[in-house]
């Protein structure tokens, strides 16, 4: 473990109050890209930090979450904050964004590759979601997403049929499901249900990620709403637990 002292810190003390947090934040990775730390690297202690700074303890740990939720930090209670260079793919619950920019900011290169894209009979939770009857034929798309040429994620989207799906230009489909429909149909999409559980994967899927049947896995249905609450996108997506979890940051109500 390497430490530094307060004066090694290239840290300037004019902190503007507007940008506080993002600016502690900036300081921070470029105080570890400039001294080029490597990974279980000792961090100076908050305090010398703070006064460094010139911030308070609280907004400089409001950084150490963001931090420590994109990977760059670990904390280790009454020992330190040390840097680290993991290689997991994190994906955030507190906000969207596309598989391909999240895989493509863990350090990865990102791929995109559509299995299959055809009318099909759909599992009952799905047909209950649209509101469609037991026999009527839904529009889905089964794709993986690559990293590095390694599947990590493997997803089957389900359309509403009042979408009309089929006939839609899927050719210009990158797989970004959100701008897509938004392009496509001129909609507004207003948010994404969802539910996590861990499960075994099964024969079926264990090809698609390349996987051993019974490999534990994360395992999410995801539900896209319309402005009016009406669904639109019924998801199935399995992640590769060996690469890929699942972050959220949940605040504490202090009364």
């Amino acid at each position: 473990m390497v430490f530094y002292s307060t004066k090694e810190l290239p840290m300037s003390k004019h902190i503007n109050t507007d940008s506080r947090l993002n600016q502690v934040k900036t300081y921070l990775l470029n105080y570890i890209e400039q001294n080029h730390l490597n990974d279980q690297t000792q961090l100076p202690s908050e305090t010398a930090i703070a006064q460094t700074l010139g911030v308070s303890r609280n907004t400089l740990r409001e950084a150490y979450v963001e931090l420590e939720h994109d990977g760059v930090i670990i904390r280790r209670h009454g020992i330190g904050t040390f840097v680290t260079n993991s290689h997991v793919i994190r994906d955030s619950l507190n906000e969207f964004s596309p598989f391909t920019q999240i895989i493509n900011e863990s350090g990865y290169t990102p791929t995109f590759r559509t299995l299959t894209m055809n009318l099909s009979e759909a599992p009952t939770e799905v047909c209950d979601t649209f509101s469609a009857t037991a026999t009527q034929k839904v529009f889905l798309i089964k794709r993986i997403v690559q990293a590095d040429k390694k599947p990590v994620i493997y997803i089957e989207d389900y359309l509403n049929p009042i979408l009309h799906p089929e006939n839609l230009d899927w050719g210009v489909f990158d797989g970004n499901m959100i701008k897509f429909l938004t392009t496509s149909l001129n909609i507004s999409l207003h948010h994404i249900q969802s539910k996590i559980r861990a499960a075994g994967l099964n024969t079926e899927l264990s090809k698609f990620l390349e996987l051993k049947s019974g490999t534990p896995i994360l395992s999410v249905r995801s539900i896209i709403y319309k402005e009016d609450n009406q669904p639109v996108v019924f998801s199935h997506i399995f992640y590769n637990s060996n690469f890929v979890e699942l972050n959220t940051i949940r605040m504490i109500q202090n009364n």
